[in-house]
């Protein structure tokens, strides 16, 4: 009797969990979240479920601490899977954290090259270029400061180049 019923909770949680990533896909986060909570209350030890869970939780409620501990739960249960590791990376970028994001989306991506989450993530933050200083790590203030500064003057040649050729 008991693994009938362990059945049917599978396949409930199974099915909750894929009506909760097509709504995701639909930018319906916040009904995505009530269903992936309904779907841990029948299979807690989800790992794709749980990692979801924890994008929702930072998207939704701007819960980042709690996103992230959810994601790293479920990475840890399943190391290898390349999208959990990209869903802690959304979570970070979320948060603001585009260092650590960028690295997991870079790892992810090296795991398996040709999985499409990591790698339109890595598209979406477009390509990095080398720090100003690089004797200094890419977030001290100097390199903010002229990287920002780099970045306006590649907008202004741009502008400028096609009405001096014209």
């Amino acid at each position: 009797m008991w693994e009938a019923n362990a059945r049917v909770y599978d396949s409930r949680a199974r099915s909750l969990f894929q009506e909760a990533r097509a709504r995701m896909h639909v930018e319906k986060e916040s009904e995505a979240l009530a269903l992936l909570r309904q779907a841990l209350l029948h299979d807690p030890e989800n790992p794709e479920a749980l990692s979801l869970y924890g994008v929702c939780l930072a998207k939704v409620l701007g819960d980042y601490e709690q996103g992230i501990r959810v994601c790293k739960l479920a990475l840890h249960m399943a190391p290898g899977d390349v999208e959990l590791r990209t869903n802690l990376g959304r979570v970070y970028r979320l948060r603001g954290n585009n260092d650590v994001a960028y690295r997991l989306f870079l790892d992810a991506w090296r795991r398996d090259r040709h999985h499409a989450s990591p790698a339109a993530e890595l598209a979406s933050m477009g390509v990095r270029r080398q720090p100003v200083l690089r004797f200094l790590p890419r977030s001290h203030w100097c390199n903010r400061k002229l990287g920002s500064l780099r970045q306006r003057l590649r907008r202004a040649l741009t502008l400028i180049r096609p009405t001096s050729t014209g």
